[in-house]
């Protein structure tokens, strides 16, 4: 059987599922795709299918303008060619995205990381709970619109706090209310 390359792998997708991808861009030498919400788990199985077969990362990057949505980024390698494929998806404030948890188990983490620094809720994460913040916080401290406060942050896991004028002096803070 032979190893299917990156272009191969998004042509096969546009063929099986015409609706699901909104764009796909490749920017020096990275393949991006992106693509419907509701389609997203589809896609990830299908890959992974064609052999992009790790996760290497789950991220996010949260928008103000022109809208308030959040942008979740799935980095897959594909272990035979050493491939790459980023697949993005928006998702609206407070909005959900399907859990990936039965796909790759060590998504887990990550998702619970989106969901307490960003907000976003990961529909069938049988776990969905704050990793970083105590769990009383309120609001989602990597959201644009976040005030940055003077409050020292306890931490878990024994992570000392610190003072956001004492390491960005240049930022002008608000008060919490």
């Amino acid at each position: 059987m032979s190893v299917i390359n990156t272009a191969e792998a998004i042509s096969s997708c546009r063929i099986k599922m015409p609706h699901a991808i909104i764009e796909a861009v490749d920017f020096c030498g990275q393949s991006t795709l992106e693509v419907q919400v509701s389609a997203l788990k589809a896609l990830l199985i299908e890959l992974k299918e064609l052999g992009f077969e790790t996760l290497i990362d789950l991220s996010g990057v949260d928008y103000i303008d022109p809208e308030k949505k959040t942008r979740v980024f799935y980095w897959l390698a594909h272990p035979m060619n050493f491939e790459r494929l980023r697949i993005v998806v928006s998702v609206e404030r407070d909005g959900q995205v399907p859990s990936i948890t039965d796909l790759w188990e060590g998504a887990a983490w990550y998702e619970r990381e989106l969901f307490d620094l960003f907000g976003v809720h990961f529909s069938g994460h049988e776990q969905l709970r704050r990793i970083l913040m105590p769990d009383d916080w309120e609001g989602h401290p990597l959201r644009r619109d976040y005030a940055l406060t003077e409050e020292a942050v306890e931490f878990k896991h024994g992570v000392k706090p610190k003072v956001p004028s004492k390491i960005i002096p240049y930022v002008q803070i608000s008060k919490r209310s």
